[in-house]
């Protein structure tokens, strides 16, 4: 009962608070949840795409796997819902990798299509959570395609204290502890022009770095930068 209440307690925060009571009913009647490790996959890329799953606890790596690269599509932090695309019944697009200890309820996908056909205006949730994917995957693409390596880095630490941010005395503490090799899989960089373009940006008190912790000093003065630097980069493209 103690883990019934603290999931419909979740399913009260956005994005899931729109649900109808009768779906979260379903997802507590129909779904299993499950306990994952740090460093423990829940799928891999082209794995057959026949479970949902919607983030209790822990955080989770969304990416792609080259032959010798690795892209960091995003992190995702609860309460979220994920993948959104597994609703075509085709392969997960995308390796699922737990960043610390995880919990999830996991949902088949089949029980859910049948629950939507029953119940469609329950499809607007899943509607919005893909044009939010599909907003974020246009930012990244214009981000990797028209700015500049400062650019791309810069943007995505203001993304990330966005959306993984907590407060501190000394600014906005990203909650993610991040390497450099991390962040240039979320930005298609090199290793060592992160480290280098992490130096630039604390050198200009714009970021405070300390090991795998990064806090956006003032995440006004980091927008402004961006934008600063958006205008110089199109310009230069005229």
């Amino acid at each position: 009962m103690a883990k019934e209440q603290q999931i419909r307690e979740l399913f009260k925060c956005n994005p899931f608070s729109a649900l109808p009571q009768n779906f979260i009913d379903f997802c507590l009647a129909h779904g299993r949840t499950r306990r994952y490790a740090a460093k423990q996959y829940l799928y891999f890329a082209d794995d057959e795409g026949n479970t949902v799953y919607f983030l209790l606890s822990g955080r989770i790596r969304l990416y792609l796997m080259g032959e010798f690269t690795e892209k960091i599509i995003r992190v995702l932090s609860p309460p979220n819902f994920f993948p959104e695309i597994v609703l075509d019944g085709r392969p997960y697009p995308h390796a699922a990798l737990c960043i610390e200890e995880t919990e999830v309820l996991a949902l088949n996908r089949e029980i859910l299509l049948r629950f939507i056909e029953d119940n469609p205006t329950v499809l607007w949730f899943f509607y919005k959570m893909l044009a939010l994917d599909l907003r974020r995957s246009y930012r990244q693409i214009r981000n990797l395609s028209i700015g500049d390596a400062r650019l791309r880095l810069g943007a995505k630490l203001y993304a990330l204290a966005h959306v993984h941010g907590q407060a501190t005395s000394e600014g906005v503490l990203i909650t993610l502890p991040l390497s450099a090799t991390e962040l240039a899989g979320m930005c298609s960089l090199a290793r060592e022009s992160v480290s280098r373009i992490l130096s630039e940006l604390k050198d200009n008190h714009l970021i405070d770095v300390e090991k795998k912790s990064i806090t956006v000093s003032d995440p006004k003065k980091l927008r402004l930068w961006i934008h600063g630097r958006s205008a110089r980069s199109r310009s230069s493209l005229d």
